[in-house]
């Protein structure tokens, strides 16, 4: 039972991760990039573009971590405890 809610967990941080962060690297590299493109004919190069999708990881993981806390799950729940 303990390896299920594990694996329940982890789908979740791994699919909502994923997902999200695909889409919103996606809309904001398009966005960026055509507006650089036709503003400024400039083209970024696939390593500010990689750059731009850690940044994007960076602000969406905390988000899908928060999204998992306080998600109710059957059976079980996820809580962070204050050590005393």
């Amino acid at each position: 039972m303990l390896w299920e809610n594990i694996f329940r967990v982890a789908w979740l941080l791994f699919w909502r991760g994923l997902a999200g962060g695909i889409v919103i690297g996606f809309v904001l590299g398009l966005v960026i990039n055509l507006a650089l493109a036709y503003g400024f004919h400039v083209v970024l190069g696939s390593q500010v573009n990689a750059a731009m999708g850690a940044i994007v990881m960076l602000i969406w993981w905390p988000i899908v971590v928060r999204m998992a806390l306080k998600k109710r799950y059957r059976g079980f729940r996820l809580a962070l405890v204050r050590e005393i």
